[in-house]
């Protein structure tokens, strides 16, 4: 075997050591499942944090659409409330969707580094790798622009809460230039 081989042989059987038994489909599914499980318990469980930029107090939203900036509640009335939990629930979607899509990404990765080695030890070459990669690639384009599409949900929510809180609005940070940032990243 050469040494090109064997260079090429160790990440794959690191990779390989990565994933749980059974077949790659049934392994990605379970862990974008359980991943997808942490993040909703995550976010059914645990403040999101805010950040704190521009000499802000550290904020947060709990899972109730409560807002603590610096440590301290800001009194919120039903209404207010109702936005801070639907903005948590866009940001929790979009987590979801964005642990799914790197979780593809991996695997795409993983899938097209056994073929590479398989096809350098049959002598079958790279071209069934790049077949295999620009569709799976494109599979992946698709959900990551179906990704940036949330975006402008997410946006919406974010001006609502900060139109009707405005402690909230130092921390809505995001802008269309995100959206339109995201587009152009994909494509």
């Amino acid at each position: 075997m050469s040494r090109l081989s064997l260079l090429l042989l160790a990440p794959l059987l690191a990779l390989a050591a990565c994933g749980a038994n059974g077949d790659d489909a049934s392994t990605g599914s379970s862990l974008a499942d359980k991943v997808t499980r942490e993040i909703r318990e995550e976010m059914a469980t645990e403040n999101l944090d805010l950040g704190r930029g521009d000499d802000l107090p550290r904020a947060e939203l709990t899972p109730e659409g409560e807002l603590i900036i610096g440590g301290e509640p800001v009194g919120l009335d039903p209404s207010q409330r109702e936005l801070a939990i639907a903005y948590r629930a866009d940001v929790a979607a979009i987590a979801e969707h964005g642990a799914r899509l790197g979780l593809e990404a991996a695997g795409l990765a993983k899938e097209s580094i056994g073929i590479a080695i398989q096809g350098l030890f049959t002598g079958e070459g790279t071209a069934a790798v790049e077949e295999n990669a620009k569709k799976k690639s494109k599979e992946i384009e698709v959900a990551a622009l179906a990704l940036c599409d949330r975006l402008p949900a997410l946006h919406q929510s974010q001006q609502a809460l900060a139109a009707a809180v405005p402690e909230f609005a130092p921390y809505a940070k995001m802008d269309q230039s995100d959206i339109d940032d995201c587009h152009v990243n994909v494509d």
